[in-house]
Order: C-alpha cells, then sequence, then structure tokens
C-alpha cells in the first residue's frame, strides 16, 4: 500500500527567493470560511532537505523554521 502511495506523491522543494503561502498556525478550531493560509511570504533560506526560513517581503525574518509540508508554491 505504501508504494502505491509513495508513486503519486511529489515532494515539494523552494528555492531561495521562492513566494511561498504558509499554513496558518492558528490555535484552536479554524471556522469553516478562516482562511487556512497566510502569505505571502519568500524563501530565506534552506536547512536540510525539507526545512525552511521565511521573511516577509519587506525583509523582516520569521523567527521560526518551516516544513516543506506547511508551504504551498505563490503564484503571481
Amino acid at each position: 500500500m505504501a508504494k502505491a502511495y509513495n508513486t503519486r506523491v511529489r515532494p515539494r522543494n523552494f528555492q531561495v527567493g521562492d513566494l511561498v503561502w504558509r499554513h496558518s498556525d492558528v490555535q484552536g478550531n479554524l471556522e469553516k470560511l478562516d482562511a487556512k493560509w497566510e502569505g505571502s511570504y519568500q524563501v530565506a533560506e534552506t536547512i536540510g532537505s525539507a526545512t525552511y526560513k521565511l521573511k516577509k517581503l519587506d525583509g523582516k525574518e520569521i523567527p521560526r523554521t518551516w516544513n516543506a509540508s506547511n508551504l504551498k508554491k505563490f503564484y503571481i
């Protein structure tokens, strides 16, 4: 079963400078129409294969790291 799943899954890879959305880290319950993604952010640094440091578009760095599973590409 895992082999079939792994054939369809594509890893998310981002480069430094890519624009991304990050998953909302709101504590508690999200309402049905609440935003689930926040953005846009720019990838500032790659740490490991799937961990990234982000910064806002004005250059201010976000204090924690984010896993690729909590990010998605932002298209203009």
